[in-house]
């Protein structure tokens, strides 16, 4: 029988059941970090991942502040935010704050037992990757290449109604949004290159083997 140690980082309750609640949840993921994580994965591909979904949580915070009016300097833009329907204006603030963050956060899956495993099936390598690679793309042209464009052109996110230190503060919270496609196709490419096949002994010997010259 598992002893209540082993249950609680399961996240199951002594009676055998599921533990919902924040702490259960947390031990589950927890202990599937620890207990199934089979290759350790280096440094510099963990510091990619959890770099890419860093940068989404600036503009997602700034965007959630701004439209419940904890903003100085954002009033005009809330207000236009939210238009003639309120609820609108908040459900789609809320709801593309969380997709980013979500998205972003696919990207430590990389470096985490639930992105090589479902159910206790191995995932193809190729699967995270492409998807990975094609995310990191569509997120560089989405703000690197088409929002770069358009400010460039004069068509402000803000439509021109921020100025002076609340534009500023928009700005550095947007901005490590450029970071995360390229950082996305890098611990992508990364996690493709740490989970090829290992070289055997067998096979190095035959590369290292000289051929025998011809008579």
């Amino acid at each position: 029988e598992r002893s209540p140690c082993k249950r609680v980082v399961e996240g199951s309750t002594p009676s055998g059941g599921s533990d919902w609640t924040f702490r259960g949840l947390a031990a589950r993921y927890w202990s599937m970090t620890s207990e199934d994580a089979v290759p350790k994965r280096p440094g510099w591909l963990v510091l990619l991942t959890w770099g890419a979904f860093l940068c989404t949580l600036p503009s997602a915070l700034w965007r959630i502040a701004m439209i419940m009016g904890w903003l100085p300097g954002a009033s005009e833009l809330r207000a236009r935010e939210l238009g003639s329907n309120a609820v609108d204006g908040y459900l789609y603030v809320y709801a593309l704050s969380i997709v980013q963050v979500s998205f972003g956060f696919l990207t430590v899956g990389l470096v985490r037992p639930w992105g090589e495993r479902i159910r206790g099936r191995t995932i193809p390598r190729i699967i995270p990757t492409l998807l990975g690679i094609l995310g990191g793309l569509a997120v560089t042209w989405i703000f690197n290449i088409s929002m770069v464009s358009a400010i460039a052109f004069g068509r402000r996110p803000d439509w021109g109604t921020m100025s002076g230190w609340p534009l500023v503060i928009m700005v550095w919270c947007y901005l490590p949004l450029l970071l995360w496609g390229p950082l996305a196709v890098l611990s992508a490419c990364g996690y493709w290159w740490v989970r090829r096949p290992p070289r055997t002994t067998a096979s190095r010997a035959a590369r290292a083997e000289p051929e025998d010259p011809e008579d």
